[in-house]
């Protein structure tokens, strides 16, 4: 490794100009939020829940729940956070929250047709 390879910043994730709703989870309250840029690692969001640098969150986003984030920065009435451990999937976040398909009451045989009106009797 040479002089330049230290001096050459990490590579950011790219970021997307956003305007969706996040729930933000703390340790004593939840809040909606607007969330204005995202990233697969991080997201800058509007701070109603006053969150200082070193906060620890869950956020919710589309259908990506329950992400652990800690926050970077805040200023300005705005919080930067870094997701921990995790790439999220920005499609998924874009979703709106209720948009997933129901699961099936039952996993398998029969029953899980039982209700359908064009099956074979």
């Amino acid at each position: 490794m040479n002089e330049d390879d230290a001096a050459t910043p990490a590579e950011r994730s790219r970021r997307d100009s956003v305007i969706l709703n996040a729930r933000v989870e703390t340790s004593d309250q939840v809040v909606e939020c607007r969330v204005r840029n995202l990233s697969e690692t991080g997201a800058c969001i509007d701070n109603p829940a006053e969150l200082m640098p070193g906060d620890r969150v869950l956020i919710t986003m589309g259908t990506v729940h329950h992400v652990e984030a800690t926050v970077r920065w805040a200023k300005g009435g705005r919080a930067g956070l870094h997701f921990e451990g995790v790439k999220i999937d920005i499609v998924a976040a874009r979703r709106p929250r209720g948009t997933v398909s129901p699961a099936s009451r039952t996993m398998a045989g029969w029953l899980d047709n039982i209700h359908n009106p064009y099956r074979r009797g």
